[in-house]
């Protein structure tokens, strides 16, 4: 059986404290990876910003399997088919402005994004008016729970992870059968710090790690700016 994580220091009921005894035997880590700013004339070119190193995504069927072998007492295709019919459902509902609320996981809710130039200057303006002018998406956003009792807020979630520096992350281009592609590349932060102690690479400008502004994943780094910890899907 697979190790598992525990879910940290948020509050349990007593059913899942005592399945988190049975079933985790050690936390797992949240990898960390660090990319450096390459940025030119940017104020904090060269420094290095930390961002979650993702594993490959889970799905739905893999997602229920985790779930069967945390003990759950129902099969893991009854678990599977409730998965489903919520993927069904939940869009349905979000797609009528109707905000849905996960248990203790938080909100799924809709935003509206607005047309370039689409701004209604005036009251007389909207006579007439078919809001598919003006509105070119419809986004379905999660905002985490931030309640006391189940808080999984930026800063309260993290302290339910254990944080783990792996790899110096960075995207390179290269060319595969005549035609350029973009490549991570990922180098484990030790073998660079061995490398700069055995002076066989030059110090990178711009000093150590950056500030709290978050490097995102993917190729673009920047994250969300700490403007707060909805999710647009």
């Amino acid at each position: 059986m697979r190790e598992v994580a525990t879910r940290g220091s948020w509050p349990h009921d007593s059913k899942s404290i005592k399945h988190d005894k049975i079933m985790a035997t050690e936390r797992i880590s949240l990898g960390i990876n660090l990319r450096q700013n390459k940025i030119d004339g940017s104020s904090s070119f060269g420094k290095y910003y930390p961002e979650v190193d993702l594993q490959k995504t889970l799905s739905l069927r893999g997602f229920a399997d985790h779930m069967t072998e945390h003990g759950s007492y129902y099969p893991r295709y009854v678990i599977e088919g409730v998965l489903n019919q919520i993927c069904e459902c939940l869009p349905e509902l979000v797609a009528q402005g109707v905000p849905v609320k996960l248990g203790s996981l938080g909100i799924f809710y809709p935003t509206a994004e607005v047309e370039k130039d689409g701004a209604v200057a005036s009251i007389a303006g909207m006579e007439g008016l078919n809001p598919n002018d003006i509105v070119k998406a419809i986004h379905i956003r999660f905002l985490p729970d931030s309640t006391k009792l189940d808080n999984l807020s930026g800063p309260t979630f993290k302290k339910a992870c254990t944080l783990e520096l792996r790899n110096i992350v960075d995207t390179e281009e290269v060319t595969i059968n005549g035609k350029t592609r973009k490549v991570q590349t990922l180098k484990p932060i030790a073998t660079a710090v061995a490398e700069l102690r055995a002076g066989t690479v030059t110090p990178t400008p711009g000093g150590n790690t950056g500030g709290n502004t978050g490097g995102g994943s993917g190729d673009g780094g920047g994250g969300d700016g700490g403007g707060g910890d909805d999710l647009d899907i």
